[in-house]
């Protein structure tokens, strides 16, 4: 289920917005596993301070009662379930400069688990520049980043094992870039993306969780009268510095990830669509390998 509401307050140049989310999952062939519930609420509210500037304020509420089959041996039955939840605030703002529009974001929120020792605090930040090449491109490059650090989560030595009274604290940066085209092309208006991106996380303790990721993407955008397709297809590869995985090599993992979403326009207000999702993971390490894939049918209404 999602659902957008969306008001404009037009005397004071500000705008509301609200999204909700939630996802219900049940598992028919493991008793043992438990139901999935997955919600997320936000609101926004933003407000022109200046001609070309837009302040924006935003609260975010995250829920996540998640099950996993750990099952090593089938006359065993090991099923694990996290429960968390995250309340965030957000606050941005974009402006524009010629052809240039750029923005800045800071963010601060706490993850609650149901085992408090594993609770972290996060500072989040973010800085981008959207550039119009011409009518039909754009190019967009932006910088990220974040610090965590945990309540009581123990940190690890190189070998992996604990370290007494040592708190995990990490941090992250990233850099993003990417292309969009716009196009015709057999009566059809196209919109094409690439992107890459580097994240680079770092153990501010001795480096056990020190990794680099890579990610490609491709995104394409088709739309006719009635018709609406949108197909994407990424990539990551990520690397660990100093873990060692079962094959005695440092522990890395591939992810391939496409979704195809194709919908029809019923009537003004409602529309048919068919998602469908596949993810494969491949990893050198026990228990980290897997392949989902999901067929959605819904309804639309706007």
């Amino acid at each position: 289920l999602e659902g957008v509401a969306h008001r404009d307050f037009v005397a004071s140049g500000s705008e509301l917005t609200s999204m909700l989310l939630l996802d219900r999952r049940n598992y028919s062939n493991v008793d043992e596993l438990s139901d999935e519930t997955f919600g997320l609420l936000m609101s926004e509210y933003s407000r022109f301070l200046r001609i070309d500037g837009e302040l924006t304020v935003g609260l975010q509420y995250l829920y996540i009662n998640q099950a996993f089959d750990a099952t090593f041996d089938v006359l065993d039955v090991n099923t694990v379930v996290l429960t968390a939840q995250e309340p965030k605030l957000q606050m941005e703002w974009e402006s524009f400069f010629w052809q240039f529009e750029y923005g800045a974001a800071v963010g601060a929120s706490r993850m609650y688990f149901k085992d408090p020792t594993d609770d972290y605090e996060t500072v989040d930040w973010e800085l981008d520049i959207d550039y119009m090449i011409n009518d039909r491109a754009r190019l967009i490059l932006a910088t990220n980043g974040y610090e965590r650090n945990y309540t009581d989560r123990l940190s690890r030595d190189l070998e992996g094992y604990v370290l007494d009274d040592t708190i995990l604290a990490m941090n992250q940066l990233g850099l993003e870039g990417s292309v969009e085209w716009s196009f015709g092309l057999f009566g059809l208006d196209n919109e094409v993306e690439l992107g890459i991106d580097f994240e680079e996380r770092r153990d501010k303790q001795l480096g056990y969780y020190d990794r680099d990721r890579f990610k490609y993407g491709f995104e394409w955008t088709a739309a006719a009268e009635k018709w609406k397709f949108r197909g994407e297809l990424h990539y990551t590869e990520s690397d660990y510095l100093l873990q060692i995985a079962d094959d005695d090599n440092l522990r890395r993992s591939d992810d391939w990830i496409w979704s195809v979403d194709l919908e029809r326009r019923l009537s003004q207000s409602w529309k048919l669509f068919l998602r469908a999702e596949s993810e494969n993971s491949e990893s050198n390490e026990s228990f980290f390998s897997y392949r989902t894939n999901n067929v959605l049918l819904g309804i639309r209404y706007k």
